[in-house]
């Protein structure tokens, strides 16, 4: 697609907008240097309680006074449309996920080959909480024209990329029945918060069964073979609320994490989370971490997947092969702010 091909009409009427829902200005500043181009905002306007829109005027605006013309995409197909301008594009500076998790994981797998970032109105915002970058969509243009350029690596699980982590049992449940609820009779996605949360987790926890998995890591060497109730493999050490699961996490390493806990049940789960709000899980009988680059997990009955927070089909007893998990190194470039490279340089 012609990068000087038509621009979405929303872009426009959201920069002349007045800012829905600010009590205030931000306050001067002082000159910036300027920078020029384009930048895509790939959009949700229901991330987190609905603030989509307001956050994509704002950034607009932002954007605007650096130099740097916004282009928005509010739909799947749009989002698809804009990446390929990107690609031929030689004066995209990057394409902004404007959500949460789920508006990065969405961008990420349409494989972008100009460097993202992201201002998050989600949730959680795990991914952007990790890198520190800004809810403010002031900062978010601020780190959009400054900022430096990182790359880091994905997981891949049956050719969907995932950031965060891939969860598999009970966890995938809970992400599974939350996601149904949301969408409800309407079949449309309707903006979220951590109280939604409370029902699936107290439904998941007297309905499912803990069915067994299967975990082989298929690095070269020895193989090993563990078997657990629940199953995590993570790229960033990010997860809900803070929970330090797998901690030593890396998203430059060129592996992943993997943590497999054993004993099945709702109790077993809850002493595990107690463990992990401690910081003690890893050390414990029965709790397995492994930094890996693939692994397969098998099971006798269907198990749910959850990819970042979203659910992620299951793993398929009938399924000829297993579900597997791989790292792809370097996969992707995030512009972060100047604080968050240094400190990684650092590191």
């Amino acid at each position: 697609m012609d990068e000087d091909g038509p621009r979405p009409a929303s872009a426009d009427d959201l920069a002349n907008d007045p800012d829905p829902g600010s009590t205030s200005r931000p306050p001067p500043v002082g000159p910036r240097p300027k920078v020029s181009g384009w930048v895509g905002l790939i959009a949700n306007a229901n991330s987190g309680v609905g603030a989509g829109r307001d956050r994509v005027a704002r950034l607009v605006r932002a954007l605007g006074r650096r130099g740097l013309e916004a282009r928005v995409a509010w739909s799947p197909a749009d989002r698809l449309a804009m990446v390929e301008q990107a690609a031929g594009s030689s004066s995209c500076r990057c394409l902004v996920a404007v959500g949460g998790d789920g508006t990065v994981s969405a961008l990420i797998n349409e494989r972008p080959s100009v460097p993202i970032c992201v201002l998050p109105a989600g949730t959680e915002n795990l991914f952007a909480r990790h890198f520190g970058l800004s809810r403010q969509p002031e900062a978010a243009a601020e780190t959009i024209a400054l900022g430096r350029s990182i790359t880091l690596d994905l997981g891949e699980a049956d050719g969907r990329r995932f950031a965060l982590m891939a969860g598999l049992g009970f966890d995938a449940e809970v992400v599974t029945r939350h996601h149904l609820a949301r969408i409800g009779h309407s079949q449309r996605v309707r903006p979220t918060s951590r109280v939604a949360y409370v029902e699936p987790v107290l439904r998941a926890s007297f309905e499912y069964e803990f069915p067994s998995l299967t975990v082989r890591v298929e690095d070269p060497g020895p193989p090993e073979v563990f078997s657990g109730a629940i199953a995590f493999v993570f790229n960033l050490p990010s997860y809900a609320l803070g929970l330090p699961i797998a901690p030593t996490a890396r998203e430059d390493d060129g592996l992943l994490d993997l943590v497999v806990f054993r004993d099945p049940g709702p109790l077993a789960a809850l002493h595990y989370l107690w463990l992990v709000f401690r910081g003690l899980h890893l050390d414990r009988p029965g709790v397995w971490h492994r930094r890996i680059r693939r692994l397969t997990v098998s099971s006798d009955v269907s198990v749910p997947v959850q990819l970042d927070g979203d659910p992620g089909g299951t793993i398929d007893p009938r399924s000829p092969h297993p579900w597997a998990a791989q790292v792809l190194p370097s996969a992707v470039s995030l512009l972060v702010p100047e604080a968050y490279s240094n400190a990684r340089l650092i590191s």
